[in-house]
């Protein structure tokens, strides 16, 4: 039966705010008692009851006549607003859904391997897990887990074991800075086909010098491939023109397939380890070698994300003399089997098998 003339009010659900648990206190002092302080606040006698069992704290005062439990002081329990604020600021943060993490710690000491030990990213780590099938009992997102992190639930996991954040500007093209062309061997990477530019097209490469410690010369050559993101790198003697044919041409022995079909154009930087670009298209046998412009590391990024990949391992500084093939052809797996969030987290050795 519908009720259109019901006279009855409904009532408005409010929360004691700090002033109204001052008026309290004072109502206390005075020896109101809870049903006329409801009436002066405007709730319920339930409410202050409630109220003066939160507020409730224990204090010294002088002891009334005949009663000296502590000289002539006693304990008294008294209604504090101050206190019942702070207790119900606590309760408040302590609301909400529970922690999905602490209900499954074979996840979260899965979650420690991975970043801390294997170097992957938290994303990588969801990603690879949803892709194998989820084995454990909770489910969890990336962005919870970046929030675990950032609060610091994990035992052994802390924001000091991420090696990065996407929190740096990306560089406009409006901030290119114009240097004059001095090579007359290749072509500007505005020359390169559309195609290239949106990936839409194999055997493409990015190539690239990491140093290692001031006053030393070798050096790692790094190649990404930029539709599949697969990257190749040389230990070389030295930042010379003579050292970089040189690894190409032992590429040769490495890469799997025709190799005219896999290195279909090179872009470099405008470094003098680059500038003999028809010996560079001799040693790798492709089409074209396409120049970034100067202080335009954007122009090679797939390259330039490759590097940062590897100075996870190898961090600026490091004396690369030191450093053994197998050690190098080791970090290469890693990152090569590394699974991306781009490929819906599937590696680069994947994405390169298809085309192959």
């Amino acid at each position: 039966m519908e009720q259109n003339h019901c006279t009855t009010r409904t009532g408005k659900w409010k929360q004691l705010t700090e002033l109204d648990r001052y008026k309290i206190e004072a109502y206390f002092q005075a020896g109101l008692k809870p049903q006329e302080i409801a009436a002066y606040i405007g709730c319920s006698k339930r409410t202050i009851e409630r109220e003066r069992r939160l507020g409730m704290t224990a204090q010294l005062k002088p002891a009334t006549k005949n009663i000296k439990t502590c000289g002539d002081l006693q304990v008294q329990w008294v209604y504090l607003a101050d206190a019942a604020q702070r207790r119900h600021e606590e309760n408040a943060a302590r609301k909400g859904r529970g922690l999905k993490i602490d209900k499954d710690h074979a996840l979260a000491r899965h979650i420690e391997h991975k970043i801390k030990t294997e170097k992957w990213s938290p994303a990588a780590v969801i990603g690879e897990l949803c892709q194998r099938g989820w084995s454990y009992d909770v489910r969890i997102c990336v962005k919870p887990l970046y929030n675990y992190i950032d609060q610091q639930l994990f035992l052994e996991l802390t924001n000091d074991d991420l090696l990065y954040k996407k929190n740096r500007d990306k560089q406009t093209e409006n901030s290119r800075r114009g240097v004059a062309w001095n090579n007359r061997d290749g072509k500007s990477i505005d020359e390169r086909p559309e195609p290239v530019n949106r990936r839409e097209e194999f055997g493409h490469w990015e190539i690239d010098l990491v140093v290692g410690r001031k006053g030393t010369k070798p050096v790692i050559l790094t190649l990404v491939e930029r539709q599949t993101r697969k990257s190749l790198y040389v230990l070389i003697k030295n930042k010379s023109q003579k050292e970089v044919l040189q690894a190409l041409r032992r590429l040769q022995r490495r890469v799997k397939g025709d190799f005219t079909h896999v290195f279909k154009s090179i872009t470099a930087n405008k470094g003098s380890e680059f500038l003999d670009g028809e010996g560079m298209k001799r040693a790798a046998k492709c089409g074209e070698v396409y120049y970034a412009h100067p202080y335009s590391s954007w122009e090679r990024g797939s390259n330039e994300n490759g590097n940062r990949m590897l100075r996870r391992f190898l961090p600026k500084g490091t004396d690369f003399s030191k450093l053994k093939p197998k050690e190098l052809q080791r970090i290469e797996d890693w990152v090569n089997n590394y699974p991306p969030k781009i490929f819906g987290y599937k590696s680069a050795n994947d994405m390169y098998a298809a085309m192959i």
